[in-house]
């Protein structure tokens, strides 16, 4: 019996990933699921930072803010240059700046729909 084709669902011109491809897609959104990487996602959003200025912007302590862009630059989620003595951090894939509208779009709107809901 042939599969059926599930309504609302992309068609077959999504293509089937690899084991491999697959263990790189959960390893980048591993690296987007903490809360503190995502204040710093969101920070960088702003444009290039230093260290210090995410650190004074977060409210994170220094090394917490070094470890979390360790793990989001080894993903490749950010970027470093040096800038004479001083290290510069800012988003080097741009789709993650679309992830992160879409998402927050579709939270707004289920807050929105709750908000309504309340009597």
């Amino acid at each position: 019996m042939p599969a059926r084709k599930k309504e609302g669902r992309a068609s077959s011109a999504h293509p089937v990933l690899s084991d491999e491809a697959l263990r790189l897609v959960a390893a980048r959104f591993r690296a987007l699921s903490d809360p503190t990487r995502l204040r710093i996602l969101n920070t960088l959003m702003q444009g290039e930072s230093s260290v210090q200025d995410l650190v004074a912007t977060t409210g994170f302590e220094q090394p917490n803010v070094s470890r979390h862009l360790s793990v989001l630059r080894r993903e490749g989620v950010v970027e470093r240059r040096s800038e004479g003595n001083r290290a510069l951090y800012r988003i080097a894939d741009p789709t993650i700046v679309e992830l992160c509208e879409i998402v927050c779009g579709g939270l707004s709107g289920r807050l929105m729909e709750t908000l309504e809901a309340l009597p």
